[in-house]
């Protein structure tokens, strides 16, 4: 396939040494930039399109892509300019600095399909050209005109191109000078969690010599603020037999909230989190090969809420012999020694069983053997460790929630069993709302170490 970008050969890329950072003040100045003809500035047709991609549920990657298509119209002072109408070639000028940067190689190869989009639907559907803007319609002349028969076919046979073409529709609703946006801050987070290596030698070093990393500020207080949304709006869910799974503690004589499992198909912000591309991505380093996910839930852990006994994570995973899980936690409230934050214990990385009570806690040889070290977090921390790191947390003295999410990781080689993990403890460790009177049932590994108090 000869796209009319190949003419792009001949120029000289300048190497950046911008950080992500800078990249985001850069894009913030083009607030004062006219867009090409358009009733926009640049910077608000940008988050425009960013926040298109969120509305559509895009994942990570193709709303970097939407924020930062047309980078290339002002990466590069020097770059041969189309009239009034920005930088020749401003797709793959964006692509390669976008490459140079670090960021997942789909952002880059998104912006640099962008245009090609926009010539493959004109040489595709013949209404299109027709619904261009006159800024867009003059630009589509200067870059190459609609498609032909075969270079439609070689752009449909890339394994991008059904995204290139949303990211393109994106584009072009971009241009509404009345459309609300969120703040650019919102995504300077998502940047640096959507590196090509999201984790640096230090962390990773740190990684192997523990099992355990603390990473600050993985979610923007802006992200943070949808996820606190949500999970105050699952606190509120009705107990559904069949559905999720709402499990309780004792405060007095009251039930009191203390997790919810099973809930991923019932909450798109929680599936985006747990399943995205970035999320993955991170796994996947820290594993050495692909990861997916095992289960989910939120321990919410509500003033007055009991601690977690110490435990290792790893007897409470051998249902389905699998050989290895990560598990992350995403602070969803800052977490505090008074609200009973996690508690790790100082170690070398274990490899194996500790000493264990019937119920698979930790003897209390183990406990008092070790050195516990508390973990507080800021909201939009993220917490990862193996499931041999022995680990446990405190009642919550304070008048404040500390909830936070759990997502549990293993090898993909291993096997997908996330589904069957559910059903399996709705079977031996259901909610309240879904017991039987009468009926004894083997809790077994699916109880381990929590305050849960079972409705009999």
């Amino acid at each position: 396939m000869r796209f009319f970008w190949n003419g792009l050969s001949n120029h000289k890329f300048v190497k950046t040494n911008m950080g992500l950072d800078q990249l985001l003040i850069k894009l913030s100045a083009q607030d004062a930039e006219d867009y090409i003809g358009e009733p926009v500035s640049q910077l608000q047709h940008a988050l425009q399109a960013a926040a298109l991609a969120e509305a559509a549920q895009a994942d990570e990657p193709q709303i970097l892509s939407a924020l930062l298509h047309d980078v290339g119209h002002w990466c590069e002072p020097g770059a041969e300019r189309m009239k009034h109408l920005g930088a020749m070639h401003h797709e793959r000028l964006g692509q390669k600095f976008l490459d140079q940067l670090g960021l997942h190689p789909d952002v880059g190869a998104l912006v640099g399909l962008h245009v090609d989009a926009k010539r493959y639907l004109a040489g595709s559907q013949s209404e299109y050209i027709a619904k261009l803007s006159a800024a867009s319609a003059e630009t589509l002349r200067l870059q190459g005109g609609p498609m032909n028969t075969d270079e439609q076919r070689a752009f449909e046979s890339h394994v991008l191109h059904q995204k290139a073409l949303q990211l393109r529709a994106w584009d072009e609703a971009a241009k509404d000078p009345d459309r609300e946006v969120r703040p650019l801050g919102r995504y300077s987070a998502m940047l640096q969690r959507n590196r090509a290596e999201p984790l640096s030698e230090d962390q990773l070093k740190r990684w192997q010599n523990s099992g355990f990393l603390h990473i600050p500020g993985w979610f923007s207080p802006d992200e943070m603020s949808d996820v606190m949304q949500a999970t105050a709006s699952m606190q509120l869910w009705p107990e559904s037999a069949g559905k999720w799974m709402k499990y309780f503690e004792l405060e007095g004589s009251e039930r009191q909230l203390c997790r919810i499992e099973n809930f991923l198909q019932y909450q798109p912000l929680f599936h985006r989190i747990s399943r995205g591309a970035s999320t993955l991505h991170l796994l996947s380093q820290l594993m050495g090969e692909k990861a997916v996910l095992f289960k989910e839930k939120i321990n919410f852990k509500l003033p007055g809420g009991q601690g977690f006994l110490a435990h290792q994570d790893a007897p409470a995973f051998t249902t389905f012999d699998q050989r290895f899980h990560i598990t992350m936690m995403l602070s969803v409230d800052p977490t505090t020694v008074e609200n009973g934050c996690l508690e790790i214990a100082e170690t070398q990385r274990l490899t194996e069983f500790l000493s264990m009570k019937d119920d698979l806690t930790l003897s209390d040889d183990v406990i008092s053997s070790l050195s516990w070290r508390p973990v507080e977090t800021a909201s939009g921390d993220l917490v990862l460790f193996d499931s041999y790191l022995p680990h446990r947390s405190a009642p919550n003295t304070s008048s404040a929630s500390r909830r936070a999410l759990y997502a549990t990781y293993n090898l993909a080689a291993d096997g997908d069993y996330r589904d069957a993990y559910f059903e399996k403890k709705r079977k031996s460790f259901p909610p309240d709302v879904e017991r039987k009177a009468g009926v004894k049932y083997d809790e077994g590994v699916f109880n381990v170490g929590n305050p849960v108090s079972i409705d009999t």
